[in-house]
């Protein structure tokens, strides 16, 4: 039975029955009242189920590169998403992807650098690899012209210290990952090929939504 229809069954006193302003006021209440039950009833269940169902769309992390003192040595970073000993950040039935973002200067050194390998590491608690991935990366190229525009567009809010002359590459390192059951990932190991100068990294790890759950 709907509501609708039980508020119909109601026997309304006869002073309600009847076409006075009174009776009018009631029912108006009476109708707001269903509609406001139905509509909090529906939220509530609604939330209950996207808490349930539906993970978290978004996970980053810090990424603090470590410069090794040999210069032919890798740069790499350690990350651990998981701190505690029982929790597990990722959804098992949901598929992820991971990618790099990196906060560079536009600097003569990373414009000669060239292309250098971004290369991920993801593993469990106890260290085993889960998933392995290696993409590769360069500075968007500039000419000397476009550089010297964007720097004289840019000169006041360089000089005032407002910005500073960086690019931010996004680089894309696994596609449709799920996680284990039995081993869940806890960290990642972020590895670059060659020193590229810096200011700033962090991991993302994105739920590819599809199906109901997109909706």
């Amino acid at each position: 039975m709907t509501i609708s229809n039980a508020l119909a069954r109601i026997r309304l006193p006869a002073w309600m029955r009847t076409g006075t302003v009174a009776s009018i006021c009631t029912r108006i209440v009476l109708a707001y009242i269903a509609f406001a039950i139905i509509v909090i009833s529906s939220t509530v269940l609604y939330g209950i189920y996207y808490k349930l169902y539906v993970p978290q769309l978004m996970h980053q992390a810090p990424v603090y590169l470590q410069y090794p003192v040999l210069p032919s040595a890798n740069t790499t970073a350690d990350v651990t998403f998981v701190p505690e000993s029982d929790y597990k950040f990722l959804s098992m039935s949901q598929a992820y992807s991971v990618r790099l973002e990196l906060d560079v200067p536009t600097s003569e050194f990373n414009r000669d650098i060239g292309n250098f390998m971004v290369a991920i590491d993801l593993q469990n608690r106890q260290g085993e690899s889960m998933y392995k991935s290696t993409r590769p990366s360069i500075l968007p190229y500039q000419s000397l012209p476009v550089r010297l525009l964007n720097t004289a567009v840019r000169a006041v809010p360089l000089a005032l210290g407002l910005t500073h002359e960086s690019t931010r590459l996004q680089i894309p390192l696994l596609d449709s990952m799920y996680d284990r059951h039995l081993s869940p990932i806890t960290t990642a190991r972020i590895s670059l090929s060659k020193p590229l100068q810096v200011y700033s990294a962090q991991i993302i790890i994105c739920a590819q939504f599809s199906g109901l759950r997109y909706w």
